[in-house]
This record gives C-alpha cells, structure tokens and sequence, in this order.
C-alpha cells in the first residue's frame, strides 16, 4: 500500500508533535479516511523525508507525531528552467512536468512576442499560485525538495537573474546547425552538472532576442526539424537533457 504524502512548510523533528492545516485534515479523514496510528510521510522542501503516525484526532484538527527522518538522494544535476509565460493555463502543466523532471528553478518572463500580458498587480498572483501547484507536483512525484519560481520578469531581466554558472541553451527554431545532441555530447561539456535552458513563447524568438542571449552566453540549438508547442518544447528539452547526461553516466562506469 501506498503511504500518503504530505506537505508541512515548518521546522521538523524526530518526536517533535504537530498539527495539519484544516485542508490537510480534510483529505486525510475525508479521502483517506485515515485513522490513529496511521502512517504517513512528510517533507518540508528542505531535502529531508519524515516518517509520522497520526497521534490524535479532534474536532480542532489532526495531531502528528514524527518517528523518524531519512535524506533523500540529492539531484544529480541541476537545472534552471527560464519559461516565457505562455497564454491560457499552459503554464500550470509546464510547472508540474518541470517538478517531476528535476527542474531546481523556474523564471517565468515575457519575450517580445509573448501573448500575455498582465497588469503588474496580477504577477505576484500568478507567481503564488504557480509555487503552489510546484508543491503540489513535488508532494505527487516523490522530490523533497520544491522548484523555487522567480518573479516575473522581461527577458532582459531574465538573462541578467540565471545562475553565474552553467551549460547555457536556448532553442530556436531557425537554428540549423546545431542539435541539441551534439552540444550535449560534446567532450567539453562532458563534467557539465548545472544547466540553465530558455524556452520561448507561442511566436518563437526573435532574431535580436537570440542575438542578446548569445551575448549573455548562451548556445542557440536545435530540438529537431518539427516546430514544437510552447508546452511540449519544454518537455522534450528536459527529457532529452535527461537522458543524455544519463546515458553519459553509463558510459563513463563502463
């Protein structure tokens, strides 16, 4: 049987005693129908998974008690996920396909060709509501950890927030001579562990918004021959990074 998962963004300690929220109270007695003694486990987006028992059930809400704690393996790789916001709610699956592929950072942006664009009040709305559906994917896929989403920012701005360090991609899709692939097979990226990747909006990049981002140091690449949707451009890219560095570790313990 499946042990229930759940969410508690607090400090965390072996028999330290603890209550849910009032919507976790609901689904543990409503949709579980979990009872005293029950197991369950916790994390707290810190890296670190509990064991608990439900100690006590009241009117007032559920009491926890934590039994022990355990590290989950640390990512392999680390990946910075620059999206373009994309229209109507293609952003909510981007967010959760991201969680579940190991996405550590998420920078959503507007380029120029972006569909939406919202009043300033809106974003932190949007920003808030995204890091809860990354919680809700991390809960599900089993992370311990939480993919932070950044403001959103231009794609100025954008270049100027990744991270100092990294192996540097942007697809395009009038880039015609270099895939993906070989960029990532190369030898001079072989030690690569960090990886920042720029996806762009429904109307693809401009020629001025790639020129910019090369000066930033990034490499323009090519996923392939087909035009991708803004949503599924993202998912192939992650996979693809994926499975190659993957398939580059098997080799190197051959």
């Amino acid at each position: 049987m499946t042990i229930p998962r759940i969410y508690l963004p607090r400090t965390l300690e072996t028999g330290a005693i603890c209550k849910v929220t009032a919507d976790q109270a609901r689904y543990l007695n409503t949709v579980l129908r979990m009872k005293q003694g029950d197991p369950f486990r916790i994390f707290n987006g810190t890296g670190w998974e509990y064991r608990a028992l439900i100690r006590r059930q009241t009117a007032e809400g559920i009491e926890l008690e934590i039994t022990d704690r355990y590290a989950l393996p640390a990512a392999e790789i680390h990946i910075a996920l620059c999206q373009a916001v994309p229209k109507a709610e293609k952003m909510d699956g981007i967010i959760r396909h991201a969680t579940e592929l190991g996405v550590e950072r998420i920078i959503p942006f507007f380029a120029e060709r972006s569909v939406p664009h919202w009043e300033p009040e809106r974003l932190p709305h949007k920003r808030e509501r995204w890091q809860k559906i990354a919680v809700e994917a991390s809960r599900q896929c089993g992370r311990s950890d939480i993919p932070e989403i950044g403001e959103i920012v231009t794609f100025e701005r954008m270049l100027r927030a990744v991270p100092e360090s990294g192996l540097r991609l942007i697809p395009w899709e009038e880039e015609t001579t270099t895939r993906i692939s070989t960029v990532l097979r190369d030898p001079a990226w072989s030690g690569m562990k960090a990886f920042i990747l720029v996806i762009g909006p429904e109307g693809g990049f401009s020629a001025e918004e790639i020129e910019l981002a090369r000066r930033a140091g990034f490499l323009s690449v090519s996923l392939g021959k087909r035009v991708l949707r803004v949503e599924t451009a993202s998912l192939a890219l992650l996979a693809i990074l994926q499975y190659e560095i993957g398939a580059r570790e098997m080799e190197s313990m051959e």
